[in-house]
């Protein structure tokens, strides 16, 4: 499915949605006889006025509501992710604040078009039309914090990745700075895909698509590059590496690992080592996946190193693949390997 907070757009401050609500309602004409008394034409202007301005602030209130789904009927990946993302329980209650202020705003035009009626002179009726025009500002005005709020978060939801369940996901995963970015941009279509040479570049999970051709088919796969996690407890993760995990936990089909054999990722190999065997342990015991292994960084691993993880891992040549992503060495096994897997598999 598409990401659901794709139609989050710009949220309007206090002063934008005043100005526009009441530029409206200075615009609008109310019909009436040219021949009518002096009092209803102003009656009826100004009338029309008080309607126009707050069904103008209510419609595009609940635009800016509807806007945002509801993060209980979601599915489980994007609820849990928005979750990571904002505090999802401030959203609901800005929400609820935003959706307080409508019926104080139409009791606010009933009661005003209440006393419209008994003016006696037509300056009674530009006076009432303005004093609905303070009020009503003073009401939106005091929802400035929340209508920012709703702002400022827009751009981290809207840039959740779109997800499509009938389609397999390939997770990469492994320490921070191992070369899963590279590898997802390098063998994917997202050619978008920041890429520097410290960890923790990758901030968010991102998407990209592997279209594979069989003998009487095509297939196409999504390959997911995530966060770099850290071997610490859960406890002490960050939401950024809490993303990687939710996406292991909730929407992979195949995780694909990758090492760095050398320390030039900057974390040991029995750190890696000790990733590896929890994801092993925690996801993969319940679920019917598998882990494809990548030794990455080949140009800089010696012989030594990459013997070494070998053997920690107890593997023989057969179970990983050894690349180098910045030149695009050997990637082209890791295409074949997906193409043998899914083909068996979907």
């Amino acid at each position: 499915m598409n990401n659901p907070f794709n139609q989050f757009y710009h949220v309007p401050n206090s002063q934008e949605l005043l100005d526009i609500a009441f530029k409206r309602a200075m615009k609008s004409s109310a019909s009436v006889s040219k021949n009518a008394p002096i009092l209803i034409k102003a009656k009826k202007k100004e009338g029309k006025r008080i309607k126009t301005a707050i069904k103008e602030l209510i419609d595009r209130i609940l635009k800016i509501i509807k806007m945002v789904p509801i993060i209980e009927d979601l599915p489980d990946f994007y609820r849990e992710l928005a979750s990571l993302i904002v505090d999802t329980d401030k959203l609901r209650l800005t929400l609820g604040k935003l959706n307080g202020i409508l019926p104080v705003l139409s009791q606010i035009e009933r009661e005003y078009l209440r006393k419209l009626k008994s003016i006696e002179t037509p300056k009674e009726a530009d006076r009432l039309r303005k004093a609905v025009f303070g009020r009503v500002s003073s009401i939106i005005k005091k929802q400035e914090v929340n209508l920012k709020y709703l702002n400022n978060i827009r751009g981290n939801l809207r840039r959740i990745p779109s997800l499509d369940y009938s389609i397999p996901c390939v997770v990469c995963a492994g320490a921070p700075n191992v070369g899963k970015s590279s590898i997802v941009k390098e063998i994917s279509t997202n050619k978008k895909i920041e890429i520097q040479e410290y960890p923790f570049t990758t901030k968010s999970l991102n998407i990209g698509h592997l279209h594979i051709e069989l003998r009487f088919d095509k297939i196409t796969i999504q390959l997911m590059d995530s966060p770099g996690i850290l071997d610490r407890p859960l406890s002490k993760r960050n939401n950024i590496e809490k993303q990687a995990i939710l996406a292991l936990r909730l929407i992979s089909d195949l995780i694909l690992f990758v090492f760095d054999a050398t320390p030039a990722c900057g974390y040991s190999i029995e750190s890696q080592i000790n990733l590896y065997n929890e994801i092993k342990e925690n996801f993969l015991k319940d679920r019917d996946i598998k882990m494809m292994i990548v030794f990455n960084k080949k140009d800089l691993a010696s012989k030594e190193e990459i013997d070494f993880l070998k053997n920690q891992l107890d593997l023989s040549e057969d179970d990983y693949i050894l690349t180098n992503a910045l030149t695009g060495e050997n990637l082209d096994q890791i295409v074949t390997y997906l193409k043998a897997y899914f083909q068996d598999t979907y």
